[in-house]
């Protein structure tokens, strides 16, 4: 039997989810209620009525489109996973498609997700792009760190990239404070942002955003007279005009189209956990 979670769930959805993506019941916990919401947590569950498996489907915006993400899927080990992503996924796009919704995005984690997901519909249409390059010195480069508050960052998100995928602020603070507590530092000045793990002489960047290449190239400056870290690994959208050209396709989003195809040649889909 499919339903939709109550608070009754919240222990045995945290244990699924911790098996599943090996996170701190904490982190678990903040994620199903702060960022998908019990809401939009769909469940599979037992003949007890216990959870056997889940699936959130959490509303998100793309312009004035209104779309859905499934994300966080995780089941029991009586639960072959794809099942959870074909015959449960394909019922939602139905689902959602007949309440007006434009489109779905999910990202995969692996090829065999990639395959189910292909064959419920998605298409992979949202790729990022992985850069690897030097950090030039630059003494005089400033910025501020760990300062910007996630309006302000959200703000800055959209400014260079008009075409996000949007989460409320209130799932975004939830984001952003667990990747925090994982060690994440904050870049930033008037003309964009990086979010970045020092993992030894590399800046490892879930992201970069800048008005352009010249701004982007003073954050990483700033970032290696703070850490001391030479060379920084980069994420970017595959249409992020940042060091255009460079880098190479890494598969990430992918998109089903509920009621009838539409351009995503600005779509940036990133959601960081």
């Amino acid at each position: 039997m499919l339903r939709t979670a109550s608070a009754a769930d919240l222990n045995a959805l945290i244990e699924l989810r911790c098996i599943r993506y090996g996170t701190a019941k904490d982190d678990a916990a903040g994620w199903l209620q702060n960022v998908a919401g019990l809401d939009n947590v769909l469940v599979v569950e037992r003949p007890d009525g216990t959870p056997a498996a889940m699936l959130a489907a959490v509303p998100v915006r793309y312009r004035h489109r209104q779309g859905v993400w499934f994300c966080g899927a995780a089941a029991g080990a009586e639960v072959p996973r794809e099942m959870l992503l074909t015959r449960l996924l394909t019922g939602c796009l139905r689902a959602f498609a007949a309440k007006g919704y434009d489109f779905a995005v999910f990202a995969p984690e692996t090829e065999e997700e990639t395959q189910a997901l292909e064959k419920a519909g998605f298409k992979s249409l949202l790729p990022l792009r992985l850069l690897q390059r030097p950090i030039q010195p630059d003494l005089l480069a400033t910025a501020e760190f760990d300062s910007l508050t996630v309006r302000r960052l959200l703000e800055m998100r959209r400014h260079c990239q008009p075409g996000c995928v949007d989460l409320p602020e209130s799932a975004m603070n939830e984001i952003i404070t667990q990747l925090y507590r994982r060690g994440l530092t904050v870049v930033s000045d008037r003309r964009g942002y990086g979010l970045f793990y020092t993992k030894g002489d590399t800046l490892q960047f879930l992201e970069l955003q800048a008005d352009n290449d010249h701004c982007a190239d003073r954050l990483l400056q700033a970032a290696r007279e703070k850490t001391g870290a030479h060379y920084a690994r980069i994420v970017l959208a595959e249409n992020q005009p940042l060091y255009p050209g460079a880098g190479r396709r890494c598969g990430y989003g992918m998109i089903a189209f509920l009621r009838g195809e539409f351009p995503t040649g600005d779509m940036y889909f990133r959601m960081l956990l």
